[in-house]
């Protein structure tokens, strides 16, 4: 995708929809810091119908001029963030008790649970009831130790982190910590072996997280 093959639709042309795509639902969450990526993420994020690729509705979502909101679009697909679809993923919806465990579960290999900073259990697959209330405490304490180091890592260490693991004696994560970042509220996800965030859910997860916890 180039910024001259990107073209304002005419009445006969089909329709082409925005579709965030793992990575840029992954980028979104990453961090509170606003940037003009992130802030047509999350309002992508946010909607709960398919958006319509129009340059004059992007210019707006933007904030941008023509040339500028344009060039934004190409460099977000060139990273993956962002496609436009004829015919995009369907928007989940429901409450968060039915749908969250569907959602989590094809996340990981293993066992995988999703905690609020206050260490409460929203939803998991594959813990015993008493793991789940310990495993949730330890996201809470694992939040705020992040928290309390966020200068030394991102400034000092040059990381840019928020992710943690406990990890095996060849580096692989045995179990992970993935904070996702929803305005002012803030999630772990714990992920037993292998993620897999690469997959449609993870977006679905973030938009369901967004469309209901971030200040507008």
């Amino acid at each position: 995708m180039s910024a001259q093959s990107i073209k304002p639709l005419s009445d006969s042309d089909e329709t082409l929809y925005f579709q965030v795509l793992p990575a840029g639902a992954y980028y979104a969450t990453f961090s509170g810091e606003p940037d003009n990526m992130r802030a047509l993420l999350l309002q992508l994020l946010s909607s709960d119908t398919p958006v319509p690729y129009i340059p004059a509705l992007l210019e707006r979502l933007t904030g941008l001029g023509a040339d500028d909101a344009q060039q934004l679009l190409v460099d977000m697909h060139s990273r993956n963030f962002i496609e436009l679809m004829a015919n995009p993923h369907e928007i989940v919806n429901g409450s968060l008790e039915r749908i969250l465990p569907d959602l989590i579960a094809p996340l990981g290999e293993g066992k995988v649970l999703l905690s609020d900073e206050q260490g409460f259990s929203l939803a998991q697959k594959g813990f015993e009831p008493a793991d789940e209330e310990a495993v949730a405490g330890l996201a809470a304490d694992i939040m705020m130790l992040s928290e309390r180091h966020t200068s030394l890592i991102n400034n000092h260490l040059g990381l840019y982190g928020c992710s943690w693991a406990l990890v095996n004696a060849v580096g692989q994560s045995d179990l992970g910590f993935w904070v996702l970042t929803i305005g002012r509220e803030k999630f772990l996800l714990i992920i037993e072996g292998m993620p897999y965030l690469n997959r449609q859910p993870f977006v679905d997860l973030t938009s369901v997280l967004i469309r209901r916890y971030l200040d507008h």
